[in-house]
């Protein structure tokens, strides 16, 4: 059986726009994710005039999130993110082999 983790968004996506959610913000930078060859920046339009407009949801170029910024740091967790993801992967093919192996006598 595999068991699914839960994703959590990132605490820096903060979304806007009418009613919005964490579902409804996925759902959004997935569309843009999919539909934009446009680096995901979100909405540069001041909030308050995103939160009154209806027609937010019809444009798709950049999810309905407030701007984005990405700081050294972040970059930092997440190559080291990379690294252990990367290491346990190595051990998990590397264990695999070893058995693999030892079966076949």
């Amino acid at each position: 059986e595999e068991v699914i983790k839960n994703m959590e968004l990132p605490k820096s996506l903060e979304g806007l726009g009418p009613g919005w959610n964490d579902e409804t913000l996925l759902q959004s930078i997935a569309s843009s994710l999919h539909l934009s060859n446009s680096p995901i920046t979100g909405q540069t339009t001041a909030p308050s005039t995103v939160e009154k407009n209806p027609a937010v949801w019809l444009n798709t170029d950049q999810p309905l999130m407030k701007p984005l910024v990405v700081s050294d740091e972040d970059i930092r967790k997440q190559e080291e993110r990379v690294r252990q993801a990367r290491k346990r992967l190595e051990e998990a093919i590397a264990g695999k082999y070893l058995h693999t192996n030892n079966h076949t006598d």
